[in-house]
């Protein structure tokens, strides 16, 4: 059965007259696109996707450097967001405004000892 196929297939596409037939429409095609307007054409095409400074490369260059550049804005408005928020609750709260300098700038009452435990992160 597959060797029919395989014979039905051969003669099919392989016959003379489809052979010619093909021939000839390559021929005339090949005449239609052998004037100066294609190849201007192309080389035009050719100079805007691979030669021009804006080329196709460089698109995608500065396409990625705008996305990550959106992406450090959120991050950045995020960050502000955060800041503005401790700067409102150590404006306002004396407990936070207390927290924030015993953790952060090891400050201390007068009557007190502290004592660092520094442990080994892994």
């Amino acid at each position: 059965m597959m060797h029919f196929i395989l014979f039905r297939f051969y003669h099919y596409f392989c016959s003379e007259k489809r052979l010619k037939t093909y021939t000839m429409a390559f021929k005339d095609i090949l005449k239609k696109i052998n004037n100066r307007y294609v190849y201007v054409t192309i080389a035009f095409l050719v100079i805007i996707f691979f030669v021009d400074q804006f080329n196709v490369f460089e698109q995608i260059k500065l396409h990625q450097t705008l996305k990550d550049q959106k992406e450090q804005i959120e991050y950045y408005k995020q960050e502000i967001s955060n800041s503005e928020k401790l700067l409102d609750d150590l404006q306002h709260d004396s407990i936070v405004m207390e927290k924030t300098a015993r953790e952060n700038y090891m400050m201390k009452r007068d009557n007190e000892v502290v004592y660092l435990i520094e442990t080994k992160e892994e």
